[in-house]
């Protein structure tokens, strides 16, 4: 076996609001979620919790052999029947699916697997923070053909867009291929200048930035037009830790909030790169917000 992706080193307790202001519970500052019942299901299979394979992939390594498991679509159910069976998620009535990063990634493509394990709760809607990521020449979709070939995750994946993409149905892994499809209402809180995805581009130079920044929004966008947004121009992933971030003295989780009340939310922070002032705010106030 190998430590990569295993919880065996982690504490029992966790702080979860070390992992965002989401989990804040402050009503003020996170007027949603602050009273909400929080489920951390640590990602920890490598494939977006999208893998099928039953059996062990066994694997030499310069230790001896290994085995590597991809089951991360057996990951999801197990959690969905656990929750039900031990902590009365079948009385629910209003779950978010959420994540940051990979889990924000995974919350935009699979949202519609993960509904279809709820049937019985009446309101399900999804929130990804930084899990937007531009596809540029296949330089994203293209490496998750590993997932989609090696670790079986057609089933995981909106079958609409497969059928778009036969020829290279990784792309379906990319929001904006995915998301037309969606069957929840989404709610995208995402930085247009983002640090893992520009880092991952060696996109360095304020040019370079400022080109990334104007496709992301543009395709963002477009694909959630008829869905709901927060866009700002701090170079950042996830949102960190800090005074709110906010768009003319809206923070991302009053649009949150806001969206949650049946409001369509589609807020724009101002701002060029690099832009200081589009970070988190010493002087912002949320009392008064």
């Amino acid at each position: 076996a190998t430590s990569h992706g295993s919880t065996d080193g982690e504490p029992h307790h966790l702080d979860l609001r070390s992992h965002g202001p989401y989990f804040s519970t402050d009503s003020i500052e996170n007027p949603l979620l602050h009273d909400f019942n929080w489920v951390f299901v640590r990602y920890c299979d490598g494939g977006y919790f999208a893998g099928d394979v039953a059996e062990p992939v066994v694997v030499n390594t310069s230790a001896g052999a290994g085995r590597l498991f991809f089951r991360g679509r057996f990951i999801r159910e197990a959690v969905v029947d656990f929750l039900r069976r031990h902590h009365g998620f079948d009385e629910a009535s209003d779950v978010i699916l959420a994540g940051c990063s990979s889990g924000g990634i995974a919350t935009l493509f699979s949202v519609n697997a993960w509904r279809a394990l709820m049937p019985w709760v009446p309101n399900v809607l999804a929130f990804a923070d930084s899990g937007y990521f531009l596809d540029v020449g296949g330089d994203y979709s293209t490496p998750k053909a590993f997932i989609y070939l090696q670790q079986n995750a057609s089933s995981s994946l909106v079958p609409e867009c497969v059928r778009q993409h036969w020829a290279t149905p990784w792309e379906c892994f990319v929001a904006a291929n995915a998301l037309p499809y969606a069957r929840t209402p989404v709610f995208a809180w995402q930085s247009r200048y983002d640090s893992n995805q520009l880092d991952g581009r060696l996109c360095f130079d304020d040019d370079c930035t400022s080109r990334f920044g104007r496709d992301l929004q543009s395709s963002l966008e477009a694909t959630m037009a008829q869905q709901s947004y927060f866009i700002d121009g701090c170079y950042r992933h996830c949102s960190g830790q800090g005074p709110a971030l906010n768009a003319e003295g809206v923070t991302p989780l009053q649009a949150l909030h806001q969206w949650y009340n049946n409001l369509t939310v589609q807020i724009v922070q101002s701002g060029s790169y690099p832009c200081d002032d589009c970070c988190y705010d010493d002087d912002l106030d949320i009392g008064k917000a």
